[in-house]
C-alpha cells in the first residue's frame, strides 16, 4: 500500500479537481446570474421576481452543486487510479485535500480570481459572460491537468 502512495499524482489530481469544481462553480454563476445580481444590490424583490425558492435554499442549492462536482470528481479519480492498479489511499487522500482547499475559498477570493476576471473582462462586457470565459478557461485547466495525470498514472502502473 505504501508503495503504491504517489504525491506527485495526489496533487495533480486535487488540483485538477479544485480547477474543475471552480470551473463548474462560475457556470453555476453564469447560469443565475440575475438572482445573484438581485442578491448582490441587496434587492429581495426582485430575487423573489425571478425565482419561487428562498434565499436559503438558493445557497444551498449551489452548495449541493459544488459537493455533487466534487462527487463526480473523485468518482472520476477513484476510478482512474483503480484502472492502474493504484490504492485507495491515493484517492481518500485526494478527496480530504479537495475538500480542504476548496473550503479554504482560495480559488474564489483573491488574487487568482481578481486577474482572471480582469482578464476575462477584456472579451467580455458583462461579468456573466466574464464568468462564462473564465469559468471555461478554469475548467479546460482542470481537464488538462487531469489529462496529465492519467498519463503520469499509465507510466506509473
Amino acid at each position: 500500500m505504501i508503495n503504491q502512495f504517489n504525491l506527485k499524482l495526489i496533487l495533480l489530481e486535487c488540483f485538477a479537481l479544485i480547477f474543475i469544481i471552480s470551473g463548474i462553480d462560475r457556470q453555476y454563476v453564469t447560469y443565475h446570474g440575475d438572482k445573484f445580481d438581485a442578491l448582490l444590490n441587496d434587492d429581495i424583490k426582485t430575487f423573489a421576481s425571478l425565482t419561487d425558492i428562498r434565499m436559503g435554499e438558493f445557497f444551498l442549492n449551489q452548495l449541493y452543486w459544488t459537493f455533487a462536482s466534487i462527487l463526480i470528481g473523485i468518482i472520476i479519480v477513484s476510478l482512474v487510479n483503480w484502472k492502474n492498479t493504484f490504492g485507495i489511499i491515493n484517492s481518500i487522500i485526494v478527496l480530504i485535500l479537495t475538500i480542504g482547499i476548496y473550503a479554504t475559498g482560495f480559488y474564489s477570493s483573491g488574487i487568482i480570481n481578481r486577474y482572471l476576471n480582469y482578464f476575462c473582462g477584456i472579451f467580455a462586457k458583462g461579468y456573466g459572460m466574464s464568468f462564462l470565459i473564465g469559468g471555461l478557461i478554469i475548467l479546460l485547466v482542470g481537464v488538462l491537468i487531469l489529462w496529465k495525470t492519467i498519463d503520469l498514472n499509465k507510466k506509473h502502473s
